[in-house]
């Protein structure tokens, strides 16, 4: 009986509850003044800017954002054409950005399009083996490495017309550490000359295979 009588002495408070909110809520005015629009106009604004920086803020590197929108379109039309004479108002230094991009999507038949040819390159499929078995863990170890890097130019002591050097620099802390890369211009393009850099880490690890056997 007591049990009884609780539960209906619950129920009658949650009913005088229920009716005193619907007429607390029925005489309060809905606030609808311009000041407060705009006020929540501003708010909303704010928060998308706030959005939008963070989005900008945790963007993902990639060499190729690093050149002009006009370059990243020729490049990317390069890629599906594969007609050179899209890359030939691209300087030294924008190619090793095409370069250290080819390398972080792992794509050695791009590399091997922008690759100085000099009469000893082989074909693309031997290019591609060597590029898997020898070098692209090497590559991609330092396309990590230089992802924020801190300047690159053209090493202009040992600049000739067709034949230039490229200095990508990082420093991290109270350490420097620079990469050079070597460019030829080839059929008015300059292409990177790295092919005898593939052939010593190949050489170096068949070596290391005969120790090893």
């Amino acid at each position: 009986m007591k049990q009884i009588r609780l539960i209906l002495l619950i129920l009658l408070m949650m009913s005088l509850l229920s009716a005193c909110w619907k007429s607390d809520n029925s005489e309060k005015p809905i606030e609808t003044s311009l000041e407060n629009q705009t006020k929540g106009q501003t708010e909303v604004s704010s928060t998308m800017t706030n959005i939008t920086d963070y989005q900008n803020s945790n963007e993902r590197f990639s060499y190729l954002k690093q050149l002009s929108l006009e370059k990243q379109e020729a490049f990317n039309r390069f890629t599906i054409e594969r007609d050179l004479q899209e890359l030939n108002k691209f300087t030294p230094e924008d190619m090793v950005l095409v370069y250290l991009y080819c390398i972080s999507i792992g794509d050695p038949d791009l590399i091997y399009e922008i690759t100085y040819d000099g009469g000893y390159l082989p074909n693309k499929d031997v290019f591609r083996e060597d590029y898997f078995d020898y070098v692209m863990i090497h590559d991609l170890e330092r396309a990590i490495q230089y992802r924020y890097f801190d300047s690159i130019k053209v090493e202009e002591s040992t600049a000739e017309e067709n034949q230039v050097t490229v200095l990508i620099t990082v420093v991290l802390e109270s350490s420097t550490y620079s990469l050079a890369l070597g460019l030829k211009k080839e059929d008015q393009i300059w292409k990177l000359d790295i092919y005898h850099s593939i052939k010593e880490y190949k050489n170096k690890a068949l070596k290391n295979k005969d120790v090893i056997d």
